[in-house]
C-alpha cells in the first residue's frame, strides 16, 4: 500500500510578529485553534508574557536582519502576521524605535518574505491612527496617510510609512493585504483601560471634555484577530473572498458608533463598583482646554528636548482630537470582501476588561 499523501494546511506554517502584544495574544490562540493552521510560530522582544501552550516563542526583534531571514529559512513559513509595533503609550526608545521598528522592521519582514519561496501571504496591521486629519466622519479606505514629513506624531506617521510600503510590495509572488484597525479594547488591553484609569484613581470626581456628543468606532481584539484570519485565507485562497485582497486595504472596527465620553464613563464606573445604569458623575470642562492644553504641553516638550520626544500620548494633540472629535469609519469593504461579521457586547467586555486590569494591579501590589 503507497503511503498516504495528506495535504498540508491552508494557512501551514505561520509566523506572528509581536505575538506577545495584546492583538498578539488573542491571534495566536485562534490559530492555535484552528484546524486550517499548522504550526505556530511568534517572533517578539518580550516573550515572558501573554504565550500560549502549543505556540514556538523566539525572542529576538524584527529590526535584526540576520535573526529574521535566519528565521525565515529555517521555519519556512507559508503566512506572516505582521502585528509588532512599539506601544504608543508606553514608548520604550522614543521616535527611534517607532521609526526603526515601524518603517525598517516592515521593509526587512518583507525582503525576507521575497526571498523565501514558502511565504505566501503578508497581512500588516495597520491602524486608523495611519490616517490624516481630524476629526474622521464615516471614513473609508480613501482617506490619505499622514505623508512622511507630516508633524504629527510619531506612531501615526511611521505606521502610514508603513501602511505604503506593505501596500506597494504586494506581487504575485508575495501578496500583502493591510488591515486598518480602529483602537482596540478587551480583556489584556495595555493603553486604553490602564491611561483611562491612571486619569482619575481612586474615587476622585473624572473629567469630560466638550459636551461628550462626539462619537468613535472602537475594535474589539478578538474581532480583529478574526479579521486577520480571514483575511490570511482569502490571500491564499481568493475564491474565500468576495473581490480582490491582495494590494487592498481593509478598515475593520465593531462597526458600532458610541459615545466616546461613556466609553471612558463606564471604564470609571466600573472601577467604581456600580452598575452601567448608574454612571459617575463628571466635571465638564470646555473643549478649548484639550487643545489648548496639548499645544502647550507639546511645545514644551520640544523646547527641553529638541523634539527628540514626544509628549505623553494621554495629552498628545491626537488624544486630545478623540476627546472632543467624532472619529467613525466605514467598515463596508471588509464586510463583503472578506465576509467580515464583528460581533462584540461593548458594555460587558468593558466590564470583564476592568474587572481583569483591576486584579492584575492587585496581585502586583500584593506581590510588593
Amino acid at each position: 500500500m503507497a503511503p498516504s499523501t495528506r495535504a498540508s494546511p491552508l494557512l501551514d506554517t505561520v509566523l506572528v510578529t509581536g505575538g506577545c502584544g495584546f492583538l498578539g495574544f488573542y491571534l495566536v490562540r485562534d490559530l492555535l485553534q484552528d484546524p486550517e493552521c499548522g504550526p505556530v510560530y511568534v517572533l517578539d522582544r518580550d516573550i515572558e508574557s501573554n504565550r500560549h501552550d502549543g505556540a514556538t516563542y523566539i525572542q529576538g526583534s524584527i529590526t535584526d536582519a540576520t535573526k529574521v531571514d535566519s528565521l525565515f529559512q529555517e521555519i519556512k513559513p507559508r503566512v506572516i502576521f505582521h502585528t509588532a509595533s512599539p506601544n504608543p503609550s508606553f514608548p520604550t526608545g522614543g521616535k527611534v524605535d517607532q521609526y526603526e521598528t515601524n518603517v525598517k522592521g516592515t521593509e526587512i519582514l518583507l525582503t525576507s518574505g521575497s526571498e523565501c519561496s514558502s511565504v505566501r501571504a503578508f497581512v500588516f496591521s495597520s491602524t486608523v491612527d495611519a490616517y490624516a486629519d481630524s476629526p474622521h466622519f464615516n471614513v473609508d479606505e480613501s482617506q490619505k496617510l499622514w505623508n512622511p514629513s507630516s508633524k504629527t506624531w510619531e506612531y501615526g506617521r511611521t505606521k502610514a510609512m508603513a501602511d505604503k510600503i506593505v501596500g506597494a510590495a504586494n506581487a504575485p509572488s508575495l501578496p500583502t493585504v493591510r488591515l486598518v484597525m480602529a483602537h482596540s479594547y478587551g480583556v489584556r488591553d495595555s493603553q486604553t483601560i490602564p491611561g483611562t484609569l491612571n486619569a482619575c484613581p481612586g474615587n476622585q470626581k473624572p473629567f469630560q471634555i466638550g459636551d461628550g456628543k462626539n462619537l468613535v468606532e472602537i475594535l474589539w481584539i478578538e474581532n480583529a484577530a478574526t479579521a486577520h484570519i480571514l483575511a490570511a485565507k482569502a490571500l491564499l485562497n481568493p475564491s474565500r473572498a468576495s473581490g480582490k485582497v491582495d494590494g487592498e486595504a481593509f478598515i475593520i472596527s465593531d462597526g458600532v458608533a458610541i459615545p466616546f465620553w461613556y466609553h471612558a464613563r463606564l471604564i470609571w464606573t466600573i472601577a467604581r463598583g456600580r452598575h452601567r445604569d448608574d454612571l459617575v458623575d463628571v466635571t465638564i470642562l470646555p473643549k478649548w482646554t484639550a487643545l489648548v492644553t496639548a499645544f502647550i504641553v507639546g511645545w514644551i516638550y520640544w523646547i527641553f528636548t529638541l523634539g527628540s520626544k514626544e509628549p505623553p500620548v494621554s495629552v498628545s494633540k491626537t488624544s486630545m482630537t478623540y476627546c472632543v472629535n467624532t472619529h467613525t469609519y466605514n467598515t463596508q469593504k471588509a464586510r463583503q470582501r472578506l465576509h467580515f461579521n464583528p460581533i462584540a457586547d461593548h458594555d460587558s467586555i468593558i466590564k470583564e476588561a476592568v474587572e481583569w486590569e483591576l486584579e492584575k494591579r492587585r496581585l502586583l501590589t500584593s506581590k510588593k
